[in-house]
């Protein structure tokens, strides 16, 4: 079974490559023809963000009339560019062999470059905007994002990645498109067996809205100059139900918020304050820490830190988590 897989795979690649080359001028090398496989980490979810109405939350690739908003450019190791692919734009180069919102497959002919090793960097959702005009890779590492750079409401996904173009034989490359922000959500779980309702429910963190982020980032590094601002959440009245089914065996549970954030790293720290039954409670300075009681040292791009307060008879207790964000979610926004 193994060997008929394996055969059948060959066979798919053979006959994708064999389709991309035949779309090319006559006289080309039977080399150099490289075909890319973008996909995302996760399905296409939705979410609505400020002045905007429908729009992904970046786990999907945006396509206007089945082509993928979608930037290829290729650099040699020197650190050159030499190549720049908008897979949107009208482009005789570039065979776009399949596009979905969760994976393009794109081919292109580089035997004029000469074999030898390159590197890919890839941007999807930005409208081709942020890399016009990039002529090396430190220009590309440099790129950063604002909320003001985002478009319709489109998160910017991005990948990096390196490959190898040879002279007699052509090539397959797969990377993922990762998202270029994090997402945080504040969650209340009802332990009391009675609904629950809040007043002046307010949540902020230290550190952890920065004003802008990498658009390639590799770790949760802020540019030179970005300012960790506090992101707030605030909500006037919300309903905790008493339990999360109907046999009434989970405790209810009710997500007061979502919002995006650009990579941020610590010291965080976190103030929560609410009213219930006519009695304010705050707590302030809380320590952003995991099960272990370990400081959250940073949240990078694609991650998920969930702000879990459990509400008991007589106690608040606090959890926060940090995941990689790669499921389907409901509304979140730019706060």
């Amino acid at each position: 079974m193994k060997k008929i897989r394996l055969a059948l795979r060959i066979a798919v690649l053979v006959a994708a490559l064999l389709a991309a080359c035949s779309c090319h001028k006559e006289g080309v090398r039977r080399g150099g023809v490289v075909s890319f496989r973008f996909s995302t980490v996760a399905p296409t979810t939705r979410a609505t963000t400020p002045g905007d109405g429908d729009a992904s939350d970046g786990g999907g690739i945006f396509l206007t009339d089945g082509k993928p908003d979608l930037v290829i450019l290729v650099a040699r190791q020197d650190g050159a560019v030499v190549k720049r692919f908008d897979i949107a734009a009208p482009d005789t180069d570039v065979v776009l062999q399949s596009a979905t919102e969760t994976e393009a497959v794109v081919a292109f002919d580089l035997s004029d470059e000469g074999a030898g090793d390159y590197l890919v960097f890839a941007v999807a959702n930005d409208a081709g905007a942020l890399t016009q005009g990039i002529s090396s890779v430190s220009a590309l590492e440099a790129l950063t994002l604002t909320e003001a750079q985002i478009p319709d409401g489109r998160i910017p996904l991005s990948a990096r990645g390196s490959f190898t173009v040879y002279e007699e034989m052509n090539g397959q490359v797969s990377l993922k498109l990762i998202r270029c922000v994090a997402k945080v959500s504040v969650e209340l779980v009802n332990n009391t067996g009675a609904e629950l309702s809040l007043t002046d429910f307010r949540e902020d963190f230290s550190r952890m809205r920065p004003d802008r982020a990498f658009v390639l980032a590799q770790d949760a590094t802020m540019p030179a100059g970005a300012v960790a601002g506090t992101l707030s959440a605030e909500v006037a009245s919300l309903t905790v139900p008493a339990f999360d089914d109907a046999a009434e065996t989970e405790p209810g549970r009710l997500t007061a918020g979502s919002w995006y954030v650009f990579p941020s790293t610590g010291p965080y720290t976190s103030a929560i304050s609410f009213t219930l039954d006519g009695t304010a409670y705050s707590f302030p300075d809380l320590s952003v820490t995991d099960s272990r009681q370990k400081d959250i040292p940073s949240l990078e791009r694609n991650q998920h830190l969930r702000v879990v307060t459990r509400i008991s008879r007589g106690q608040v207790s606090f959890n926060f988590e940090v995941a990689e964000w790669d499921l389907k979610d409901e509304a979140v926004e730019f706060d």
